[in-house]
């Protein structure tokens, strides 16, 4: 993988599960981990990290 295209990968964290079991999955900042969690008020959503319009490319 280029240095170009890693630059592109969305900042590790908490996103939405994109196999929608209505989650949280772990972005590692390269990839999906098996580590899942309950929206809940302490988790937050990874930095920058919006519903509207991505910035950032997150594989799904």
């Amino acid at each position: 993988m280029s240095l170009a295209t890693e630059t592109n990968l969305a900042p590790f964290g908490w996103y939405p599960d994109p196999a929608g079991s209505g989650m949280l999955r772990w972005w590692n900042g390269q990839h999906w981990t098996d580590h899942l969690e309950y929206p809940r008020p302490e988790v937050q959503l990874a930095a920058g990290y919006s519903t509207r319009a991505r910035r950032t490319r997150v594989p799904f």
